[in-house]
Order: C-alpha cells, then sequence, then structure tokens
C-alpha cells in the first residue's frame, strides 16, 4: 500500500494531507495566526485549585490560564501529544492523588499542552511530560516500558523491550514507536541519549527561569508530520523549496535507512489540486455527503455530540427492499469511518444505519465499520449495534476539529452551525487565483466577495496579495458584494 504525504504552503498557512492509496485519509492545517501549541512545555504557576472539580488553572504565559485535571498530573495522557498513538505499558504504576494534595496555589510546576485553547477555553494541560523522538518516545515523569501497538509481531515486541528495560535511565520512562521496528541498539540508544540530553536542557533552562515561560517548542507540522508518519509512508511531495531543503536535512539526519521518496513539487497545476483534493476538502464544510451508490449521509455536528443520518437518496437497485437497504449500508460504514477520522469528530457519535431486518446482515455492517476504524489513531470506543441498526460510540480528542480550526461559529443560527472564517475564505481566494492562473495566459481578473473578506484582506493579507500581483504579473480587482450568499466568485476579465 502506497501512502504519500503532500505539503502544501500558501504564504502564512501549511496544510499537510496524508493520503492512503491515493485517497485523503488525514488533513492538517496550520496558520501563523493560529499558532498550535500542543507539545510544547512551559515553566509554569498554579493559580487557584479546585478541589469541587479536582482540578487547577496553570498561569503558563497564554491569553488564558491553562487547566489541569488531576487525571493529568498523574496519569498515562502522554498518547496525546503526538499523532501516533501507543499502548501495552509494561511495567510502572501510575499512581492517584487528590489535586489538593498534589497541587498548591502559587506552585512552580512543568506542564507540557495537551489540547490547544478553544472556544474561550484555555489549554488543557498535563505535568507528564512526553518527548517524541525518531525511534522513541521519553516519559520524563513516569517509570515503565511501553511498545507502540502498531508492532504486532511478538518476537520484536519484545525484542525491544528487552533493549528498552537495559538502556532506559533510572526513573524515566521509554516507549518504542512504529518507526523502531528491526532498529538496532546502537541507533535506538543514539536516540535514547538525544533525548535525555534534551530533558536536561529543559530542566536546567527551567532552574534558570522564572515562571511562566516556554521551555520546549514542537516543531512546525511539516517537520512534525514526517517525524510522526515517516514509518508508514512511501512518498513526500511538497510544493515549498525552503520546506524541501529543510525536510531533506531532517531525513537525512534522521532517518537516513528510511526508503522515502521526497520531491519538490514544481508544476504549474497546484499540489492539491493535481490530486483532486481541493473539492474533497470543501466536502468537510457539507452537512450532507453523497455516496457513490445515490444515497448519502447527514452529519449534525454540535459541541460534544455528532449524530450521523444514513439515507437512501436516489438509490434503486437491489434485488429488494433488504438488499439495496445492505448494499448503501455497507457504503455507509467505510464512508462515516473515513469522515471521522477525516473531520477528527469527537465525543459522542451516533449512526443511525438503515434498519435492516436479518441479523446476519446488520452484524456484517458492525464488523465492517469496527474493520474500518482499526487505524484510527484517537482512542474510541464501539458499542454494540442496536436492534433498530443505532450505533453508539465515543471518540477522544487528541487536536481540534477541521471545523473548529477552519471556521467560525455562525452568528445567524446562534452557533447551531459554521460559518467560514475570513482567514479561511482568503486561502481559498488566493489558492483558486493561482489555479486559474496555472493554466492561462491572464492579465487581470475580478474577485467579488463581502466587504468583510475585502477588508481583511486589505488589514492583514496586504502583503501577500502584493507578492501574488508581482509573482504573476497579475492585475486582481476586488468588487464587493452584498448581495450574493456565495462566499467569493472569480471571474476572469
Amino acid at each position: 500500500m502506497e501512502n504519500t504525504i503532500l505539503i502544501n504552503r500558501t504564504f502564512n498557512e501549511t496544510r499537510v494531507a496524508y493520503l492512503k492509496n491515493n485517497s485523503l485519509f488525514e488533513l492538517y492545517v496550520e496558520r501563523t495566526s493560529k499558532p498550535k501549541l500542543v507539545g510544547n512545555i512551559f515553566k509554569a504557576k498554579v493559580g487557584k485549585v479546585i478541589p469541587g472539580m479536582q482540578a487547577a488553572f496553570i498561569n503558563y504565559g497564554g491569553e488564558k490560564a491553562g487547566f489541569i485535571s488531576a487525571e493529568d498530573v498523574y496519569s498515562d495522557s502522554f498518547e496525546n501529544i503526538f499523532l501516533e498513538q501507543q499502548d501495552d505499558i509494561q511495567d510502572g504504576h501510575l499512581p492517584s492523588y487528590l489535586i489538593q494534595d498534589v497541587l498548591t496555589q502559587g506552585q512552580d510546576v512543568l506542564v507540557q499542552i495537551l489540547k490547544n485553547p478553544s472556544g474561550g477555553k484555555g489549554a488543557k494541560l498535563s505535568s507528564n511530560i512526553a518527548l517524541p523522538g525518531k525511534y522513541l518516545v521519553l516519559l520524563a515523569m513516569v517509570d515503565f516500558v511501553g511498545v507502540s501497538k502498531k508492532i504486532e509481531e511478538i518476537q520484536e515486541r519484545e525484542r525491544l523491550i528487552e533493549i528498552l528495560k537495559e538502556m532506559k535511565p533510572q526513573g524515566l520512562g521509554v516507549i518504542a514507536r512504529t518507526a523502531s521496528m528491526g532498529i538496532d541498539n546502537k541507533l535506538l540508544e543514539n536516540d535514547l541519549t538525544q533525548l535525555c540530553k534534551t530533558w536536561d536542557y529543559i530542566k536546567n533552562k527551567s532552574e534558570k527561569h522564572t515562571a511562566p515561560v516556554l521551555l520546549y517548542e514542537e516543531p512546525p507540522l511539516y517537520i512534525k508530520t514526517i517525524r510522526d508518519l515517516v514509518s508508514d509512508t512511501t512518498k513526500v511531495l511538497v510544493d515549498n523549496e525552503d520546506f524541501y531543503t529543510e525536510i531533506t536535512e531532517f531525513i537525512k539526519n534522521n532517518f537516513p535507512n528510511f526508503n522515502i521518496q521526497l520531491q519538490l513539487y514544481d508544476e504549474k497545476i497546484p499540489l492539491f489540486t493535481k490530486f483532486r483534493l481541493e473539492q474533497e476538502i470543501q466536502k468537510l464544510f457539507e452537512k450532507k455527503v453523497w455516496l457513490k451508490s445515490g444515497g448519502y449521509l447527514i452529519l449534525e455536528e454540535a459541541e460534544s455530540l455528532t449524530v450521523i443520518d444514513v439515507n437512501t437518496g436516489k438509490y434503486l437497485s437491489g434485488d429488494s427492499q433488504n438488499d439495496t437497504i445492505y448494499h448503501i449500508n455497507k457504503e455507509a460504514a467505510i464512508e462515516i469511518a473515513k469522515q471521522i477520522k477525516l473531520r477528527n469528530l469527537v465525543g459522542i457519535i451516533v449512526i443511525d444505519f438503515i434498519d435492516l431486518k436479518e441479523q446476519e446482515k446488520s452484524e456484517e455492517i458492525y464488523n465492517l465499520f469496527l474493520d474500518e476504524m482499526k487505524d484510527d489513531k484517537a482512542r474510541t470506543v464501539v458499542h454494540e449495534m442496536s436492534q433498530f441498526s443505532v450505533v453508539q460510540l465515543t471518540r477522544q480528542k487528541l487536536r481540534e476539529s477541521i471545523m473548529e480550526y477552519l471556521t467560525n461559529d455562525c452568528y445567524k443560527c446562534r452557533g447551531t452551525g459554521y460559518l467560514k472564517s475570513h482567514e479561511t475564505i482568503t486561502y481559498e481566494i488566493f489558492r483558486e487565483i493561482k489555479e486559474k492562473l496555472s493554466n492561462n495566459n491572464i492579465k487581470s481578473l475580478t474577485v467579488r466577495t463581502k466587504p468583510q473578506i475585502i477588508d481583511y484582506i486589505n488589514n492583514f493579507e496586504d502583503d501577500n496579495l502584493k507578492s501574488l500581483v508581482e509573482s504573476y504579473q497579475i492585475e486582481i480587482i476586488f468588487d464587493k458584494d452584498t448581495e450574493s450568499s456565495k462566499y467569493y466568485e472569480i471571474t476572469v476579465d
């Protein structure tokens, strides 16, 4: 199976698409206006401790105080901070305390960000420090050995456990990542040595600075994605020369034995357009998702609950009504699993399949859905299908959803839906301009959009707009649109 990473840079926005067999599997977006803090380590100061909630507010230097719960003071929450989920702890016991017994107001504490601030809430924090490396993850606060669940071969798991037990420093924890499979002792030891040096640097910096202060910063998205997905990747295409140079050096220094095809993409057709991803990304904003058969899904997403309804739509094939329903449910099970992972739906998810009369076929649909969810990085608990063909699951939140990152709450429907943010619309405009210019010899075009978008571009993206005009020697005219329901429309003059 060929897995590909596509890295696209448009001014202040980086997008990373992870493809499995040329199908979009995961999408990550990072903008300079919304820096992602997950994985960063701070020396912070404890604010108010709330015994009734078994939680505390922590001042780490952000605009809003962070939030730490008792379970994140002493828990195995480390898998939240990098893309590859781990499990199978071999050694060690993680104690449980009351938060008032371990934290007091004004106390200095080292914390790591598990979740970015969102929706008016501060960042979610943990005091269990985790440092991901090339092959290993160093756990600074607990003493145990673990292996990635993706390493399934028993002999290899046992080999890694024995190696790590031998080389692990006293009092620290180590996890073997998927990339460690087949790696010899010396390379694993070098990786652990480097991680221990980083941890020593963090401790020394902490001793020299007053809280709140940043002690360690995770690498940018394009480097972090390579680091975390390198073991599952055969090809990487990047359309930015600076990124290409940095990634080349990173792979050379960190993964010299991995056979990765790294390519600088320099064709006129934009990278995501070439792989037909733009249209697929736009579908993430829609509640209705069409199936190839003519059936469709309706996704209703709230803050902690998502309801997915399966409908027959235009599908009329099949020898009988039950046969028709079976084929739609089968296609829906695959698409729903894809949408859950791609949209990063979290919390409680209720799937209402079309009711099937035959128990055997219902079980087949349920098992197909479970198979499609096996490669999910988030911890997910799927309950049995009910007699009415309803499946309920709960899914852990590792990162904010694409919708949260790219949209604002809709002022028209008072929070029951979304509107694309001004920044999202601006970058869609820039990308579509580039796409039009790649196919035609154009000297002038007109962008018809809302006055607020024009104001946003003039105030926050003026330099990037000028760069676009100068690079392509093009005249771009903006026309205010106060009537249309469209976000924007671009016409060639």
